[in-house]
């Protein structure tokens, strides 16, 4: 139909140009043969020729009948001629015969010469009764050469008359008929346009049958989810739009919203492929579409985005069973499915909201998704209300976030120091570099709530450097030559410029290579190992240790250890905790240290609080350990302090005293020097 539609327009455009085309063409003949007309019917040069030829003629022979008569009639009648053969001559020098005599060069000396020969003879000629015979006959004589002239003129005026007539004429009947064509190529346009506009408004009305089918077909596809068929997100916001205007009107108008999530969807999705998927959330969306029907106070089930599901309930009267309701729609939901001859599980979490009489339910969208976020920390698959004290959690979370760059940029997150202690000669060898805020309104905040916002709002590489850059700094001023780790995100690790940061923060700042430690988890091996240990590898090239951090939980593979020269293991603090009661966990633990002994690894272990963990991974063979037994994170500032405090706490175990004295001498030099 668009192709039909492009032919018209080009053919109705086509006519339309050859129409104007022509009208053009037409003004300009008729402007054209306008002129020619105008010329035929200005003053003929014939005429002012043939004129001149008669008078001169008739001068003529009023002289010779004077010469042979000497009547003075005669005489009078050639007076008479005489001057009017003057006033001819007068003619003759007017515009229009001027240019013709003008047009050559022999017909003006021609005529300038007989007027010439006229001129000297008129006195005479106007005197002739008082001349005799002879001279007479002698002035007849000068004016026959004066005749010849006037007629030669006269003669070409003549024919140049004639000829411009003919061409008039010619060029009238050739215009005439092109005019003639050009007519009938306008009626024939015209009928074209006509024929064309009717044969267009036919295939416009059909064209707009179809579009009013397309624009039906499109308002559903606008307000409905192309895979589920469920409402999507706009045709939602119309109906809530229009039942939050209901409540306001009413005072007892009660609502209540689902905000339903999908457990375990993206696994199952990765797992068995998209298709798979696309067929869960079908299933998903029937089920959930029945059951709210099913329903005496259902309203409408909508499909917002991925595995994301929102139910619009009327609570007016049943507000004591929505939460009912909520587990009948989960229980619904997560009941076996089958896809794909395959059957499937997955878990649904719900939280819902709902106002009060009166109360406009403006809120409810945000309300019911703080509920689903809390059910979802509280393990999923359950149902739970809102609760007006998840309002604070939200807003503090919207505070940390909104005020989190500014705190990176002015320095508000600074890194903490936790010191290494070397199980073999109790000597402190280095410190971990550990974010802490000490917000001016909320007070401490710790890590693991601000750092999981800040790697969602992509704010961890800003902070990451941060970080670096004051660790290297700080620990140029710490006693000794103090190795010091820094932790290395994810996010910052997946940043191409992730090699040249870390090697402009040491340039900056003086900091030697070989005293940083960049500690990194297992997690970033997952997407792309080769891409990981080609980076892991460019930053040892700087110089720098690579720590791997967490050991033992969830990713751990042996093909890591193999493929990338490792300077440290970390086991995770899960293990450490367990270690003194869980024969399991100190089985893990001393295979790690057996494994990493023979590969060349040190290994340190996280999270000691007690004496019994730290015999317990001393036996078990770890080299390093850190934790608040020997010292808690504190300020750069605080360091000295905590090193003597971990030297008294390795004093109490007996470690190697010598060695110790000797590290606790040199501190408190530079602590004097300081």
């Amino acid at each position: 139909m668009r192709s039909v539609f492009n032919i018209f327009n080009l053919f109705g455009l086509g006519v339309v140009a050859a129409f104007l085309a022509i009208v053009v063409v037409h003004t300009n003949l008729v402007e054209a043969t306008e002129n020619a007309m105008e010329r035929s019917s200005r003053f003929d040069v014939a005429w002012v020729g043939a004129g001149g030829r008669l008078e001169a003629y008739a001068l003529q022979t009023s002289l010779a009948r004077y010469a042979l008569t000497g009547s003075p009639e005669d005489a009078r009648q050639a007076m008479l001629f005489t001057d009017i053969v003057v006033g001819r001559f007068g003619i003759f020098d007017t515009e229009a015969f001027r240019a013709f005599v003008d047009s050559k060069p022999a017909r003006r000396a021609r005529l300038d010469e007989a007027t010439s020969r006229f001129d000297r003879i008129v006195p005479e000629l106007k005197r002739i009764e008082t001349l005799g015979k002879d001279r007479s006959l002698m002035l007849l004589s000068e004016f026959e050469q004066v005749l010849k002239a006037m007629d030669r003129v006269g003669a070409e005026a003549h024919a140049e008359a004639v000829n411009q007539a003919a061409a008039n004429r010619r060029e009238l009947h050739d215009k005439q008929s092109l005019q003639k064509w050009l007519a009938t190529g306008l009626f024939v346009l015209i009928a074209l346009l006509l024929g064309l506009a009717a044969i267009q408004n036919r295939f416009l009305g059909k064209a707009n049958k179809k579009t009013m089918r397309a624009a039906r077909d499109f308002s559903y596809l606008a307000h409905h989810d192309s895979l589920t068929g469920l409402p999507n997100r706009m045709a939602f916001n119309n109906r809530f739009e229009e039942l939050v205007t209901q409540c306001v009107n009413s005072t007892d108008r009660q609502i209540a919203i689902l905000a339903i999530d999908l457990d375990g969807f993206k696994d199952i999705n990765d797992r068995l492929g998209h298709a798979s998927g696309d067929a869960l959330l079908v299933e998903v969306a029937k089920r959930m579409s029945e059951a709210c029907a099913s329903l005496p106070n259902g309203i409408m089930a909508a499909r917002i985005g991925g595995d994301e599901f929102v139910i619009i309930l009327n609570a007016t009267g049943y507000q004591d069973d929505i939460a009912e309701q909520a587990e009948f729609i989960r229980r619904q939901i997560t009941q076996l499915h089958s896809v794909s001859g395959s059957s499937l599980v997955v878990g649904a979490t719900i939280g819902f909201a709902f106002n009060s009489p009166g109360e406009s339910p403006h809120n409810l969208l945000v309300d019911s998704d703080m509920a689903l976020s809390h059910a979802k920390s509280e393990g999923k698959s359950r149902v739970i209300g809102f609760n007006p004290a998840m309002r604070d959690g939200f807003l503090r979370h919207a505070l940390i976030e909104s005020e989190l760059a500014s705190a990176i940029e002015n320095g508000d997150i600074r890194p903490h120091y936790q010191i290494k202690m070397d199980l073999a000669s109790g000597q402190v060898v280095g410190v971990e570099a550990l974010a802490r805020w000490h917000h001016h309104e909320l007070g401490h905040i710790s890590p693991a709530e601000f750092v999981p916002i800040a790697e969602s709002s992509e704010h961890i590489v800003s902070l990451g450097r941060k970080i670096l850059e004051r660790a290297c700094i700080d620990t140029l001023s710490f006693p000794g030559r103090l190795n010091v780790s820094v932790n290395l995100s994810v996010r910052q690790f997946a940043r191409d410029d992730v090699v040249k940061t870390v090697r402009e923060v040491l340039q900056a700042t003086g900091f030697p290579a070989e005293q940083l430690t960049l500690e990194v988890t297992e997690s970033l091996m997952i997407c792309d190992a080769n891409r990981a240990i080609e980076v892991l590898t460019e930053l040892k090239a700087l110089g720098v240790s690579i720590a791997l951090d967490d050991f033992g939980t969830g990713y751990s593979a042996l093909s890591y250890l193999q493929r990338f020269e490792w300077d440290e293991l970390k086991i995770d603090r899960s293990f450490v905790f367990e270690i003194e009661g869980d024969m399991r966990a100190r089985a893990v633990i001393g295979s790690i240290t057996s494994l990493a002994r023979k590969l060349g690894i040190p290994v340190t272990a996280e999270g000691t609080e007690t004496v019994g963990q730290v015999e317990a991974l001393r036996r078990a063979g770890c080299n390093t350990v850190q934790g608040f037994y020997f010292g808690r994170p504190v300020p750069g500032d605080e360091l000295h302090a905590s090193i003597l405090h971990g030297f008294a706490t390795a004093q109490k175990l007996g470690w190697n005293s010598a060695g110790l004295s000797l590290q606790a001498v040199q501190l408190a030099r530079s602590t004097a020097s300081h």
